[in-house]
């Protein structure tokens, strides 16, 4: 059976005279008890005061409790009554009553936790993918950003064209992703320094062999073109072989960005299969006037 509940928002709001209020916690009204609910981490409360006691501040929130029991214990019953008697404790102050129904255990504590996240809870921070930096990505980049098929800011897969940068898992970015079918990942490994940037190197195409794994297991293993084009000096491509060779072994096309036919071959495949941005979105770059000839 569907009941309906009262709830408040706790505010703390330590001097009026600034007039600053800042949501702490929320207390729903039930009939015998109050249902106090504040969030683990109180960090927001440095935008008031850098002094401000969080483990202080929780225990003048749960005084709210006992106040209400004594309320309740002298036969104060309604809501109002007790929402009223309890309004404000010091710096504490409760916002309007507001109300929820819920039908069961299971809808009430989403309603609260509803509640808790759109008025209590600070906003999460806005999640930033970082991608890759190197001279091989951007030089590959580039080469697709002249053939029409980079995919925009504003893109996702379902444009067709090679999107940058696209994250698979928490922690895991693969280079380039382009959906056509199958879909075609591409990993990029900068091996082109000196010796003394072998254990990078390797430690990179370990990371490449994990995400072109963990694009197999998100989009099926059959529906996955995996790709690891590498750029290395001489020695480094040897040393690392058996780390290339291993990549290759579960199943990625390897392509030597240092090789003409391997690149030209590589753009072509994966620009035939994209969809170009179309003529009149393009930007035209003005090359300015032309030189004289001498």
């Amino acid at each position: 059976m569907a009941h309906s509940y009262k709830f408040a928002i706790i505010r703390l709001a330590p001097d009026d005279g600034r007039d600053e209020r800042l949501n702490v916690g929320a207390m729903v009204f039930n009939d015998q008890s109050v249902d106090i609910r504040i969030p683990p981490k109180l960090d927001k409360l440095r935008a008031l005061s850098a002094a401000a006691d969080a483990d202080a501040l929780r225990d003048l929130i749960g005084s709210f409790a006992d106040i209400d029991a004594r309320f309740r214990d002298a036969g104060q019953d309604s809501v109002e009554a007790r929402y009223s008697a309890i309004s404000a404790i010091g710096p504490l102050q409760l916002s309007a009553l507001g109300s929820f129904v819920a039908h069961d255990a299971t809808a009430y504590e989403e309603r609260i936790q509803a509640i808790l996240k759109t008025m209590v809870l600070s906003e999460p921070a806005i999640k930033r993918i970082r991608e890759k930096r190197s001279k091989l990505l951007k030089q590959v980049k580039t080469a697709f950003r002249q053939e029409h098929v980079l995919a925009k800011k504003n893109e996702d897969l379902s444009s067709h064209r090679i999107v940058p940068g696209f994250e698979l898992d928490e922690g895991l970015v693969a280079d380039l992703v382009l959906r056509n079918g199958a879909f075609h990942v591409v990993e990029t490994v900068d091996a082109s320094g000196d010796e003394g940037s072998l254990r990078k190197a390797i430690s990179e195409v370990g990371i490449a062999a994990l995400v072109l794994e963990r694009a197999r297991m998100r989009f099926g293993a059959d529906h996955v073109k995996a790709r690891l084009v590498y750029s290395a000096s001489a020695t480094l491509e040897k040393i690392a072989r058996p780390s290339f060779d291993a990549a290759a072994h579960q199943g990625a096309e390897l392509i030597n960005w240092a090789s003409t036919d391997e690149r030209n071959r590589f753009i072509h495949s994966m620009a035939m299969l994209a969809t170009p941005v179309p003529k009149k979105n393009r930007k035209v770059k003005f090359a300015g006037p032309p030189l004289p000839i001498e």
